[in-house]
């Protein structure tokens, strides 16, 4: 299957709402466009799988319908899943297809694992967008989170640590950083890794990839739209760059992203882009 075909289906799949959006076969969308020759069927096959040998072989009588820590266990010692601590940067880390083949991942794309196999297993797992380390979140009313690139069940005061460590010593804990992710915003938070490191790199056509799909699940973002402009200026494409700019200038209602791109016009041909 090539590269625009599964554009296509992957814009397809999330272009209605976002409860109808099957996590695990959008992320595998979007490795299969990295890796054309990837049959999507067969690592869907194994999430059922690996659901079915759960329930085989672990105790799941508990208030949730599971034991969260058989489940952690399962996850982490019977498969042996772990973070890839060696690699984290790799961009291969956030294809789902990936991190099955080499039971290594992300926090985030291990957390596809845990809410995969929730869905199957009729679990209310959820994915949490905390600041700069995704989490899971089982329950809903005493809610059990857990680090999915360690396995461990975190308590609060864990999460105030963890949120001092990514932001800083006076930063403090806000219920809306446990608030559950939608499956857009999971999408869009794995595409915004590949892009920050495909930029990085300075792999132009992969970090514009990664730009149009966002732009699939978000339309109205036009945060994207400036930094595809700046994709096209690295790409010497300036006047492709000016007509994205001058279109966000009339489009955008947000004041500030109106000035970035305002700025970025001034800027063509005098200095470098920056992603924001």
């Amino acid at each position: 299957m090539d590269k625009q075909h599964i554009r296509a289906q992957f814009a397809a799949h999330v272009s209605g709402a976002d409860a109808d959006i099957q996590l695990d076969l959008a992320a595998l969308q979007i490795a299969a466009e990295a890796e054309p020759g990837l049959v999507i069927s067969d690592y869907l096959d194994f999430l059922d799988k690996m659901a079915k040998r759960f329930e085989v072989d672990f105790d799941h009588a508990t208030n949730l319908g599971v034991s969260i820590t058989s489940l952690n266990e399962f996850i982490y010692r019977a498969e042996g899943f772990s973070g890839n601590i060696k690699n984290y940067y790799e961009p291969r880390n956030s294809y789902l297809n990936h991190v099955i083949n080499t039971h290594e991942g992300i926090p985030i794309t291990l957390a596809l694992l845990h809410i995969c196999l929730g869905r199957r297993l009729q679990l209310p797992v959820y994915g949490i967008s905390f600041p700069g380390h995704f989490l899971v979140r089982y329950g809903h009313k005493k809610p059990v989170i857990v680090d999915p690139f360690s396995g461990r069940i975190l308590s609060e005061a864990d999460c105030a640590t963890l949120l001092q460590q990514i932001a800083g010593p006076r930063a403090l804990l806000r219920p809306e950083y446990f608030e559950v992710a939608s499956n857009k915003s999971i999408l869009i938070r794995m595409l915004d890794n590949l892009k920050q490191i495909f930029w990085r790199n300075q792999a132009w056509d992969d970090s514009k990839s990664c730009i149009e799909r966002q732009l699939l699940l978000l339309p109205g973002q036009q945060e994207f739209n400036v930094q595809l402009g700046a994709v096209y200026e690295y790409q010497g494409k300036l006047s492709l760059a000016q007509h994205t700019y001058t279109q966000v200038l009339a489009d955008c209602q947000d004041p500030d992203i109106k000035v970035l791109a305002s700025q970025r016009l001034l800027a063509l041909g005098t200095s470098k882009p920056t992603i924001h």
